[in-house]
């Protein structure tokens, strides 16, 4: 037993293993609301994405802001929104033009976990190395 709570702390000390958390949290919302919205009510599907893809934005903006990255008390608010937003936009992009293309030959729900599974190859260098870059410490 001991052996698995100083592994979970050892997991939970590390920023990766908090964004995957994070992230993949934020899958379950965008995928769960895009099944919603398109699959059981109808919602045309670049509607779809882009609802399901705003809601998970919020939830993984925040959570990443103040707990995976601890930026919150860093910098400001409008440090982190403006290139985050940024990576947003390019994202959200990306996400609607991939899963509307690619759901002509494969299940809609599938392209759209393609279409994550893609962007996670930018997004943690983007996040760690230009969105919640940790403040330098000035010479005394």
């Amino acid at each position: 037993m001991n052996n698995a709570k100083a592994l979970t702390s050892y997991l939970y000390k590390h920023r990766f293993v908090r964004y995957l958390f994070v992230g993949g949290t934020s899958f379950i919302i965008d995928e769960g609301l895009l099944i919603l919205l398109h699959g059981k009510h109808n919602v045309w599907l670049p509607l779809a994405t882009f609802i399901a893809y705003l809601i998970a934005f919020i939830y993984n903006f925040s959570l990443n802001r103040w707990w995976a990255f601890s930026a919150a008390e860093n910098n400001t608010l409008r440090k982190h929104i403006v290139p985050y937003t940024i990576l947003f936009f390019f994202n959200l992009v990306f996400t609607i033009m991939f899963v509307s293309l690619a759901s002509h030959f494969i299940n809609y729900a599938v392209a759209k976990a393609l279409a994550v599974i893609i962007q996670v190859s930018w997004t943690y260098f983007v996040y760690k190395n230009v969105i919640f870059v940790a403040p330098t410490k000035q010479p005394e």
